[in-house]
């Protein structure tokens, strides 16, 4: 009797420690995200991202794995670069920019692969969801503020005397388009006019600089991928010209641009790591809605002087940060 009683101690021993090996084995299993985007620039969301996740209990190489191919570029190297990732059965894409976002949702297809996007300006009218509450597909995630008509305001303010102001942009681009619509409502109360002039593809960036009319009072950067990866060009073409050159976000300012209302990467990748968070943890992306983030005035204080524009006291007391190197 004592013999069977041991002998069914030892079993029952057995099968809870098979059983708790099974949990913990489930609980440490080391997941998989990858990280698609068309710009360099984005690279911070996915430093805000990562230490978003590391703050959530995520350890890298131990509970969680980084797939980081190069940045994009250009759109026609997107599909190229996710196919590459998906080889690598990703648990979830963490992905940047609207171009990256439609690559990723046409290649996941319908898939169980679960999508974050960080941003996408208008999610809607890129055809990525048809429902940003209830996202229909696998997909959710971060969209910037509409801060496009905030931006204009600001800039008028800066630099009050600008009557020509030059609008580059990427013909088809969804996220220019709504971005263009936005400014063209803001400036339709003042005495400005809209130069919007499109970069093609098979033009260069010099030479389409070369080509800018001399009447050009400043420059305001739509949300634009395919323009923003070209903000070092457009900031040394406004310095050189003494003229404004305002973007829709933070990085870009770092680059040499004069000012930016708008977000702020890492701040936009750090809220996009709850998302991530959830998802792994077994939330469905479609009880997750797209949020919007936060939208902040920042400063070139180094652009400023070299351009010759003084910063009022409302902007720098309005500013969230004043860049002064």
């Amino acid at each position: 009797m004592v013999k069977k009683l041991l002998s069914f101690s030892v079993f029952i021993i057995i099968l809870v420690s098979i059983y708790n090996l099974a949990g913990k084995s489930k609980d440490t299993e080391l997941k998989k995200i990858a990280f698609i985007t068309l710009s360099e620039v984005d690279y911070e969301t996915f430093r805000g991202f990562k230490k978003g996740m590391e703050t959530l209990g995520w350890v890298e190489n131990k509970t969680v794995k980084y797939i980081i191919p190069d940045a994009a570029k250009t759109i026609s190297n997107l599909d190229s670069i996710v196919a590459k990732a998906l080889k690598e059965k990703p648990d979830l894409i963490f992905v940047s920019s609207t171009p990256a976002t439609q690559a990723v949702k046409k290649a996941v297809g319908d898939s169980t692969i679960p999508v974050v996007f960080c941003p996408v300006n208008d999610p809607l009218s890129a055809g990525i969801l048809k429902n940003t509450i209830s996202p229909e597909a696998l997909i959710t995630g971060i969209r910037p503020p509409a801060s496009d008509k905030k931006r204009f305001e600001w800039l008028m303010r800066i630099s009050p005397n600008t009557k020509n102001i030059l609008i580059p942009y990427t013909p088809k681009d969804d996220s220019s388009k709504a971005s263009r619509a936005d400014l063209l409502k803001a400036s339709a109360n003042h005495s400005v006019t809209l130069l919007e002039k499109p970069l093609n593809k098979e033009v260069k960036i010099d030479e389409y600089l070369s080509d800018i009319p001399n009447n050009i009072d400043a420059i305001f950067l739509p949300r634009d991928s395919n323009i923003e990866v070209k903000v070092e060009k457009f900031s040394k073409y406004a310095i050189e010209h003494k003229i404004p050159l305002c973007v829709p976000s933070y990085q870009q300012v770092q680059k040499g641009a004069l000012f930016a209302y708008g977000f702020i990467h890492y701040e936009l990748g750090y809220e996009a790591s709850e998302y991530a968070n959830k998802i792994l943890k077994g939330v469905s992306p479609s009880d997750l809605p797209v949020k919007f983030g936060d939208s902040h005035l920042v400063l070139n204080k180094t652009t400023a002087q070299k351009i010759g524009i003084k910063f009022n006291s409302d902007s720098t007391s309005s500013a969230k940060v004043i860049l002064e190197k």
